[in-house]
């Protein structure tokens, strides 16, 4: 088997670096890809790139990177978010909108390609891994106060419902990883980066398809779709 290599798109200083942490801890390889790097500890991470995730044609030199350094990721973990927090709809300028939705959706797209590309190199006894963060939002939209977030979301949910349908049988891998407090109700501003990393470790370490639209209580999947 390949050695395991784990990618983490978006590394801030909750669900990223722990996600490093915890990954480091059970035998993989941490390539973290961030907008900063100051804060992450040597002891969690092989390789730091800074990278900007508003600008999608950047991703590939990212995955090259990482493949000339310490190898071809088998699991790849897209944490980067955008947001622009304001009630009214069309407070954002037209460039804002589109930078944002870049960093939700388009370079997700981006590094969803350069994944499936290293995927198809890997031997077949490799587990192979694309995990997105995403929310409540494609779901239970909010659309008076987090419209722009909620757009990339559900677009990007989109696309990770067709990927893991599409490659299933290849045994590529993809979730959309949503973290709800026990009623169903979202995690909101109580988000764990140690529930992420735990749940984050068990997809993973799966071989087979599980349900793309990973929502979790604590590090546990629960289906709260028929809820």
């Amino acid at each position: 088997m390949a050695a395991q290599v784990v990618l983490i798109l978006g590394a801030g200083a909750n669900v990223g670096a722990k996600t490093a942490e915890v990954f480091a801890k059970n035998g993989y390889k941490v390539a973290l890809a961030t907008r900063t790097i100051t804060h992450h500890k040597n002891n969690t991470r092989d390789l730091v790139i800074q990278a900007d995730f508003a600008e999608p044609l950047s991703i590939k030199s990212v995955f090259d990177e990482v493949k000339a350094k310490i190898g071809t990721p088998n699991v790849i973990v897209y944490n980067a978010a955008a947001a622009n927090f304001n009630p009214d709809p069309f407070a954002h300028t037209v460039s804002s909108f589109a930078a944002n939705l870049a960093v939700n959706t388009t370079s997700v797209y981006a590094a969803a390609k350069e994944a499936v590309a290293g995927f198809e190199t890997l031997p077949s006894d490799t587990n192979k891994t694309f995990i997105f963060t995403g929310n409540f939002l494609p779901f239970m939209p909010m659309p008076s106060l987090l419209l722009d977030l909620g757009v990339g979301k559900s677009a990007t949910a989109h696309l990770i419902q067709g990927l893991a349908t599409v490659y299933a049988e290849k045994g590529f891998n993809f979730y959309f990883g949503d973290e709800r407090k026990a009623d169903g109700t979202p995690a909101n501003y109580e988000i764990s980066g140690e529930n992420h990393a735990n749940f984050y470790l068990e997809l993973a370490s799966k071989k087979e398809q599980g349900p793309w639209n990973a929502s979790f209580v604590g590090s546990k999947y629960i289906d709260f779709s028929k809820k």
